[in-house]
């Protein structure tokens, strides 16, 4: 909260002027009224950071209106001003939550030191928000950055070397790969740190009311709008602004977006009023943002804006390394949070775990290890999970009169070639599982024999995109493989 906009309510012409003076010196929008009825009016149009207010007014008790104040505006401070000082009327002051009370008249002083004390409040009141911020992201999702394979060491690497700077930083990658956590790690090792950490869904607001989320509204500037109401970009003032699904927006909001990275001002809807914001930007989307630009649903001026530091979080089937880890820290979590004593996992729910690839990555994980530990029974003390949870997905082929026996005894019935990429996709009854990423790669060297190495084809064949598979060919790259061919594939 920051101390901008007073509301002085005062019957005296001359007090009003002179405190409406010193205010205004010190750079706080001032609005001067003489009765509770225009106060009560001006709260009604739009919201004030403090109401400064006579005890004794024409038509009402300033005591009582700072306690409806209170009541019906809880972000707005009230301090009582007044020449006939009781004890009573000091105790019932301080009793409702008023924040001072000076005694009339009021020195310039006097005035001073409360509105500082006041300034040293609010900022507490931001850091003590942002200290609760933090501890509500210590629970599960936390460790979904922690691991102990290259891509995610890199990627804290990077992320923790760009913390500390100005810079836009777009977050990429499918959903549930922690995309939001990654973005309260890097705020938590900003130097906004003590400052609010905002988030907007742009994907669950309705597209009419967008900018209005966005940049807030005057009161009047559409139906239902009865009040002035700030945006998150205000609310992110001094801090950091998430823009989540970033690649939802519409094109006519876009320019508008694009001018606020650039200039960092903006028109509430329905206002004239120039609002300066000081926020740091991270946008994040499970869009490709290029590929977007391409097919003219994003602007490319604004993509080149958010993609000064682009970060994408690989998905969970990516990160064999990661999973035990964070299999066994969810079990501990839930199992405390739901009062189980879960001590394990039974070598058959370990190995479905191995053999899922898990396409809601580290969301579907933590549900799935939830679901289990809440269904599980203490004694023994390990759990067994619903093989449904773990079923591989389905492969799609034609029926055909005989199917290899090593492929029987993995739950295919028929096949719809005869290539031998296919016929040595799957391990042999006996042998050992071979790993999620070791899968992965046969699957795409099955879909690229298939297609005669014909990357666009192959990519819709998998239910991929081109992007994704060039992606995966240069992280693979396919030892074994003619490396001709391999450049080949790669070419972009």
């Amino acid at each position: 909260m920051r101390i901008q906009k007073i509301l002085l309510l005062d019957d005296e012409p001359t007090l009003r002027r002179t405190l409406n003076q010193l205010l205004a010196r010190q750079g706080y929008q001032v609005l001067c009224v003489s009765s509770v009825n225009q106060a009560e009016s001006a709260l009604h149009n739009e919201p004030y950071d403090l109401v400064l207010s006579d005890m004794v007014l024409p038509d009402g008790n300033g005591l009582e209106f700072c306690r409806r104040v209170r009541r019906d505006h809880p972000r707005t401070q009230a301090i009582l001003m007044t020449g006939h000082s009781t004890m009573e009327t000091a105790v019932e002051a301080i009793r409702i939550g008023l924040f001072d009370y000076l005694i009339k008249p009021v020195t310039t002083a006097q005035l001073e030191f409360s509105l500082q004390r006041l300034e040293s409040y609010a900022q507490l009141s931001v850091e003590s928000n942002s200290l609760r911020q933090q501890l509500d992201t210590v629970h599960p999702s936390a460790p979904e950055l922690w691991g102990r394979s290259a891509v995610m060491r890199e990627i804290l690497e990077l992320s923790r070397r760009v913390a500390p700077t100005q810079a836009t930083i777009l977050i990429q990658g499918e959903s549930g790969t922690g995309k939001e956590l990654l973005a309260r790690y890097i705020w938590q090792h900003s130097q906004r740190i003590q400052a609010p950490f905002v988030k907007i869904n742009c994907a669950a607001v309705p597209e009419q009311l967008l900018e209005s989320e966005f940049f807030g509204h005057e009161k009047g500037a559409f139906t239902g709008a009865s009040t002035r109401r700030e945006g998150r970009f205000e609310a992110a003032h001094g801090g950091t602004l998430l823009l989540d699904e970033i690649g939802e927006i519409p094109l006519s909001l876009q320019t508008k977006l694009l001018r606020v990275l650039q200039e960092r001002e903006f028109e509430r809807v329905g206002g004239n009023e120039t609002v300066k914001v000081d926020v740091r930007i991270i946008a994040s989307t499970n869009r490709d943002l290029s590929e977007e630009v391409r097919q003219g649903r994003f602007r490319e001026d604004l993509y080149y804006r958010l993609n000064v530091v682009p970060v994408t979080l690989p998905p969970l089937r990516l990160r064999g390394d990661d999973i035990d880890e964070l299999v066994n820290f969810f079990v501990g979590h839930f199992s405390r949070r739901h009062g189980k004593d879960v001590k394990g996992l039974t070598e058959l729910a370990w190995a479905k775990i191995r053999r899922h690839t898990w396409p809601g990555n580290v969301r579907e994980l933590q549900n799935t290890i939830e679901r289990a530990v809440i269904m599980s029974t203490t004694q023994p003390p390990d759990f067994y999970m619903d093989i449904a949870d773990f079923a591989p997905p389905a492969l799609e082929v034609a029926v055909t009169p005989d199917c290899p026996p090593n492929l029987q005894a993995n739950g295919i019935t028929s096949v719809g070639t005869t290539d031998p990429a296919i016929l040595q996709f799957f391990p042999k009854p006996d042998a050992e599982l071979p790993t999620v990423s070791e899968m992965e790669r046969r699957l795409i060297a099955a879909a690229l024999i298939q297609t005669n190495h014909n990357r666009t084809h192959a990519a819709k064949r998998l239910g991929i995109s081109l992007r994704t598979l060039r992606n995966k060919l240069r992280d693979y790259r396919f030892a074994g493989f003619d490396t001709t061919r391999l450049e080949q594939w790669l070419t972009v």
